[in-house]
C-alpha cells in the first residue's frame, strides 16, 4: 500500500516554488503541500532568535495538520539556522 502522507514544501515566500518544480518532475504522483509564510516574509531581515522561534512553531503547526511524510526546507535562511 502507497504512503498517501504529502511531502510538505516550507518557504518564507515564492523562491521554493522551484524545488517544487523539480519534486513534481522526480514524484509526479506524489502528494505535496507548499506552504509560504507570507506572514512572516521576508526571513533576511528578521533575527535569528527570531527565526528559531517561529519556524519550529509553525512546522509544528503543519506537522500537526498535515502529517507528512517529509519536510524540504526549501527557504535557505531558515534551513541555515
Amino acid at each position: 500500500m502507497a504512503d498517501e502522507r504529502p511531502l510538505l514544501i516550507f518557504d518564507s515566500g515564492v523562491g521554493g516554488l522551484s524545488v517544487l518544480r523539480a519534486i513534481r518532475e522526480l514524484l509526479p504522483q506524489a502528494p505535496i503541500v507548499y506552504v509560504a509564510d507570507n506572514a512572516g516574509f521576508p526571513y533576511g531581515t528578521k533575527t535569528e532568535i527570531e527565526i528559531d522561534t517561529r519556524v519550529p512553531a509553525l512546522l509544528g503547526r503543519l506537522v500537526e495538520r498535515y502529517h507528512p511524510r517529509l519536510i524540504v526546507i526549501a527557504c535557505n535562511t531558515a534551513s541555515t539556522i
